[in-house]
């Protein structure tokens, strides 16, 4: 009889391995097979916005707990070893700008419907961006901020709120643009800064001007009578060594924040490319109360349950052997 207890106690404990086996592997194997989907939800003061156009990219992914750029994006100096509510509308305007300065493809594209709803499908984890194009309701014009949201290991689909503003245009109306460069460097006691700048002026993704920011000029620019019916970008060109980029937006000025941070890291080495542009949007990143939130602030999509049912049958095994185990003594004894 002790000897059938002790073969007993031998399956179970192989049992026990075989879980602990599948435990270790089966991240691997979920985060490979599932496809995630998310929902933009575009509505500002309970009109929702139909017809809106939509793109979306992937820019980069989570390593060691951090956003890391990479692919197309990988070259870009953006830091985003801390994203937060205070940088993320800086950093997504940001890396908007190097999609129209470059012309990078998009991932996936779509409009919104009737209920101003609008779903991609089939996305793997990893940090997303979303991109919009205006759309008219005369006299409103809808606009919406780029928004950058993370897919999580399991894939749930969840919803996402752009932050949606509109203004009242007249066709054929106009207005001046000013571009502002900002330096974050300590009044340039690096002696990194360079003599001057240059911008490209975008109208609807289509290079439409070129200026030089310097010192004379108050490392700023004017531009007068531009059609408000057009959606206006700029984007720096050659951007020093060792600054990080960051933009925003105030009324009709395109701000061009750069900062000194030596030690930025690049994935893909040195950026010689194009640098940063200014979009005309602030960025909002709420979700629906579906939805997590990290540190930094970014919509993601579920939670990962798959654990419970392998560490559930683990207790169980240990259980009948702890059981097995005691009424073997008693018996000995």
């Amino acid at each position: 009889m002790s000897e059938k207890k002790n073969r007993i106690c031998s399956v179970l404990l192989s049992m026990l391995c075989v879980v602990m086996l599948l435990a270790s592997v089966m991240p691997c194997i979920h985060s490979a097979e599932v496809k995630a989907s998310i929902t933009l939800v575009c509505e500002q003061e309970n009109v929702r916005v139909s017809d809106m156009s939509w793109k979306i990219y992937k820019v980069g992914e989570r390593r060691s707990g951090k956003f890391t750029l990479t692919d197309e994006f990988a070259n870009y100096p953006v830091d985003m070893s801390g994203l937060s509510t205070e940088n993320i509308r800086g950093t997504a305007q940001a890396l908007e700008s190097f999609i129209i300065g470059d012309r990078i493809k998009a991932l996936a594209e779509n409009v919104t419907d009737n209920d101003g709803n609008v779903v991609f499908e089939g996305l793997d984890k990893g940090l997303y961006l979303a991109v919009a194009k205006k759309v008219q309701k005369e006299p409103i014009t809808y606009m919406a901020t780029p928004l950058l949201f993370e897919i999580k290991e399991d894939g749930s689909a969840e919803e996402a709120f752009p932050k949606i503003y509109s203004v009242i245009t007249l066709h054929g109306q106009v207005s001046s643009y000013t571009v502002k460069k900002v330096w974050a460097d300590n009044d340039d006691s690096f002696k990194a800064r360079p003599v001057n700048v240059t911008v490209d002026l975008f109208k609807d993704g289509e290079l439409y001007d070129t200026v030089v920011l310097d010192e004379a000029s108050n490392w700023q620019h004017r531009w007068n009578t531009l059609d408000l019916d057009a959606e206006w970008r700029v984007v720096e060109r050659s951007i020093p060594v060792k600054y990080a980029v960051l933009v925003d937006y105030n009324s009709k000025q395109f701000l061009i924040k750069n900062s000194y941070a030596p030690d930025i890291f690049i994935d893909g080495g040195e950026y010689t490319k194009t640098t940063a542009a200014v979009t005309t949007s602030t960025i909002s990143t709420s979700t629906s109360a579906a939805a997590t939130t990290t540190g930094s602030g970014l919509p993601q999509t579920g939670q990962l349950w798959w654990p419970v049912l392998p560490l559930a049958l683990g207790g169980i095994t240990l259980i009948c052997i702890g059981l097995l185990t005691r009424k073997k003594n008693g018996d000995e004894k």
